[in-house]
């Protein structure tokens, strides 16, 4: 086991906590299959709050762990970070874990006290760990992420680095019966929630947070959900919307059309004549369906100064309804500008297929970067996506509010164009189909001791489960008018009624996983 310099780590602490996140990549959408690509689901969860980091009792260390757990005549070895949070320990051999997932890990899960899992290692007097997922940040089994290497990155293996972990930290901490509770959100909730029914022995509980059970190949379910809020919220800025989709589709007919679009938008780069492809107007939806997708899959979470000044979904509908404004596509294109200003990012639509894929198909990790790796986890969680997980969000699906405009065929080229040619779409079928099968999707979820929040306005519930199983402490909670993960972020004023009570009611369960009810 490797320990870092923790003062030279403490020093670059302050240096990154001085420094304003960076944009997203200039070639890439602002999400990606749903994830921030400016960090991912969880770090973009403090864009805009300052941490209060407490360096005292905090470490980052890697413990090494096999490349490939299921082949024992392979003998490598590779180191995964961790950190190491003793703030909150009462000797009791009751430990926290937070699962990281497609993202590389930083030290701002493991030190801001206000996130409501520190806050209960906090009543608890819990050690607290923070593991990164192997193949991101600085765990990597091989130094870039080029095939075949890149083969290692699977769940099955992400799940048995967590069982080996946890024994090698029982040895290293003395802990003397421990009682582990894991804890994760979207992704990594799947983690946690798919390591209590694949791994029982090695923990007391968990708690699964806006965790996919049911990993769909084509998930356009996500969409419905984008427009059932928009519907809720006004039913004039589904109308909006709606007719704004339609006209931009039609627009995408011809090249006159096409040529139009440019008058819109700040694309970067416009249309040209006899230049573009199908694939780039494919790829003009796609980006701009994801701004939607941004706002409603965190809206109303309270994550941090954008979502509580108003990026949320009613704002988003003042701005589509803005009768000052006759033309309903500027009012899209005043939407994209408004969601860019309020995450930091330039003023700008990335537009360019080929550019965004050369981006995509970098197998070097980018340690140049601010955040190290932090554009090749793009390139990482689209692997999950294409060799296991799919969740391909398409509107391709019949009427619906974005129209018939982002296809499956659509990721099924990006996933071979960036992984080669064996990856089409039988082989990216039927690995969607065999993850199902191996874990069970949502209908035969087996364990016990387990939490799964979501919530209502969240695209990605459609996915969990809500089957309660009250005799096994399976525990699903759907919870109203939230939205992705927002059970894990600190409370705020304003924020939906229904999440204290839900907060509440993981307490009460963590409390009886624990034996302390």
């Amino acid at each position: 086991m490797k320990l870092f310099n923790f003062k030279l780590f403490s020093l670059l602490l302050g240096t990154l906590f001085l420094i304003a996140e960076p944009a997203r990549h200039p070639h890439l959408p602002p999400y990606l299959l749903g994830r921030p690509t400016g960090s991912g689901f969880l770090k973009h969860g403090d864009r805009f709050v300052k941490p209060e980091f407490n360096t005292v009792g905090l470490t980052l260390k890697t413990v090494s762990q096999k490349v490939d757990n299921f082949d024992p005549s392979n003998n490598a070895v590779y180191n995964q970070r961790y950190w190491y949070n003793s703030n909150y320990t009462k000797n009791n051999n009751i430990v926290f874990l937070m699962i990281q997932g497609e993202s590389p890990a930083t030290e701002t899960w493991i030190s801001n006290p206000k996130y409501q899992y520190l806050q209960w290692a906090a009543h608890f007097g819990a050690d607290v760990f923070q593991l990164e997922h192997r193949c991101f940040g600085q765990s990597r089994p091989f130094p870039d992420t080029s095939m075949p290497g890149i083969k290692v990155c699977t769940m099955s293996q992400a799940l048995a680095d967590i069982d080996n972990f946890i024994k090698q930290m029982n040895i290293d901490h003395n802990f003397l019966n421990p009682k582990w509770i894991t804890f994760g959100g979207s992704y990594p909730g799947t983690l946690s929630a798919l390591f209590r029914q694949e791994y029982p022995q090695a923990t007391v509980g968990a708690v699964a947070s806006s965790a996919p059970l049911d990993w769909t190949l084509d998930f356009y379910e996500y969409a419905l959900v984008v427009e059932d809020v928009l519907r809720q919220t006004n039913q004039d800025c589904w109308n909006n919307v709606n007719l704004a989709f339609q006209n931009m589709q039609q627009l995408s007919l011809d090249t006159a059309g096409i040529l139009q679009l440019n008058t819109y938008f700040n694309l970067q780069p416009p249309f040209v004549p006899n230049q573009y492809t199908q694939h780039d107007i494919d790829n003009f939806f796609a980006n701009l369906y994801s701004f939607f997708q941004g706002v409603i899959q965190y809206t109303y979470d309270g994550r941090n100064a954008a979502t509580i000044g108003g990026l949320n979904a009613k704002t988003l509908c003042d701005k589509m309804n803005d009768p000052s404004e006759p033309d309903v596509i500027v009012r899209v294109n005043n939407t994209v500008n408004w969601i860019n200003n309020m995450n930091g990012d330039p003023i700008g639509f990335p537009n360019s297929y080929s550019d965004m894929m050369k981006v995509l198909s970098n197998a070097t990790y980018d340690d140049e970067s601010a955040v190290p790796g932090d554009i090749a986890a793009n390139r990482g969680w689209m692997w999950l996506c294409c060799n296991e997980l799919g969740a391909l969000q398409t509107t391709d699906l019949g009427r619906n509010v974005f129209q018939q405009t982002v296809t499956l065929g659509y990721f099924i080229d990006m996933c071979t164009e960036m992984f080669g040619p064996e990856i089409g779409i039988q082989y990216i079928r039927d690995n969607n189909i065999n993850t199902n099968e191996k874990y069970g999707g949502s209908s035969n979820y087996k364990a016990t001791n387990v939490v799964l929040p979501n919530g209502s306005y969240d695209p990605w519930h459609v996915l969990g489960t809500n089957v309660s199983d009250p005799i096994n402490h399976v525990t699903p909670l759907l919870i109203q008018g939230a939205a992705h993960c927002s059970d894990m972020y600190p409370a705020y004023d304003g924020e939906p009624a229904d999440l204290a009570h839900n907060r509440d009611r993981i307490f009460k369960e963590l409390q009886y996983f624990l034996g302390q009810q």
